[in-house]
């Protein structure tokens, strides 16, 4: 079984790729997710506010600062897609040990010339 390991070394056949425009967003905003700003010392804009929260902040926090802050970080990182929309909830359907939050992000990104919508839903924490 192979693993990835750092530092990442790009160079072709070495990292998985996707030919699927939604795939590939989904992973675009997982990553900018799960990243601490500041943490990419190469672009220390990247990430979200949330890291920055404690646990116990993420229940008591206004809602609709923490909210506006993820959906401005996907629109300043994740250009494809238009119209983001952030809503979370502490829920985690049939998984009781998580501790975390899940974040439903949508909005509308266009391929082959078509406005699609798009839908996810990430786990953090």
């Amino acid at each position: 079984m192979e693993y990835l390991a750092l530092p990442f070394e790009l160079k072709e056949d070495y990292l998985s790729r996707t030919e699927n425009l939604k795939e590939s967003i989904v992973c675009s905003i997982g990553l900018l997710l799960s990243t601490r700003r500041g943490a990419m010392h190469f672009l220390p804009e990247f990430g979200c506010d949330i890291w920055e929260m404690e646990f116990s902040d993420i229940y008591t926090a206004n809602k609709a600062t923490v909210r506006a802050s993820l959906r401005n970080a996907i629109a300043a990182f994740e250009k494809r897609l238009s119209d983001v929309s952030v809503s979370f909830s502490t829920d985690a359907g049939n998984r009781p040990h998580v501790l975390g939050i899940s974040v439903k992000v949508t909005g509308l990104y266009r391929e082959d010339g078509e406005e699609k919508k798009f839908e996810s839903s990430f786990l953090l924490g």
